[in-house]
């Protein structure tokens, strides 16, 4: 088997292997894609993550300044007031954990973040295998946030605090006007690709 480069699709993960070989031998008459999470990603490990791991690094980086969590509603004071149930928290953990505080704006005006927090950041994804960045980029652009994939990585948030985190607005919206079938589905194929994603994360914690 090889990646769509023609590179041999070899991965260093037994659990990740195994998801492959489960994919494949649940095609039948045609191979689909969509069906096959694991290849996917394993595909990019190799074709991409490996040849430029320092520039998704830095891709990534830049997230922290302009972290999802630094920006606020400017109105109605009840999502005002959601988004800091939440957030405050995580900024909190970000500062007192990682090292990491974070300035906070209102509005989307651009607000400066201190490089030395940016810097902490990037030295943990400067840590990570690139198993782990396919893993943690998904999370992290499908959230918008590095802070909450930090959390949800270093066990301080479940899967489940981590979407809502990253889904704070969305639940409000749909508290105040009601559910939307087509929003509500494509939230639900994020949520599917977000917990796929950190299990891929997991899957790469260990070697064979």
């Amino acid at each position: 088997m090889q990646t769509p480069s023609k590179l041999p699709l070899i991965v260093v993960f037994r659990v990740i292997a195994d998801a492959i070989a489960s994919e494949w031998m649940a095609q039948v008459d045609l191979v689909n894609p969509s069906a096959m999470p694991a290849t996917r990603m394993a595909n990019s490990v190799i074709d991409k993550v490996i040849v430029n791991q320092n520039a998704i690094v830095e891709m990534l980086s830049e997230y922290s300044g302009s972290d999802l969590l630094c920006y606020r509603a400017i109105s109605p004071q009840s999502l005002i007031d959601a988004q800091g149930i939440v957030w405050n928290p995580l900024l909190d953990w970000s500062a007192k954990k990682m090292l990491a505080p974070m300035n906070v704006t209102s509005g989307v005006m651009y607000i400066e973040q201190p490089a030395t927090s940016i810097d902490v950041y990037r030295s943990k994804l400067k840590e990570m295998n690139p198993y782990q960045l396919a893993g943690v980029h998904d999370l992290i652009t499908i959230s918008g946030s590095v802070i909450i994939p930090m959390a949800l990585i270093s066990n301080h948030l479940s899967i489940d605090q981590a979407w809502i985190a990253s889904s704070v607005d969305e639940i409000w919206q749909e508290k105040q006007w009601g559910p939307d079938a087509e929003a509500k589905e494509a939230r639900g194929k994020k949520r599917l690709d977000f917990e796929f994603a950190f299990n891929f994360w997991k899957s790469a914690c260990k070697p064979i």
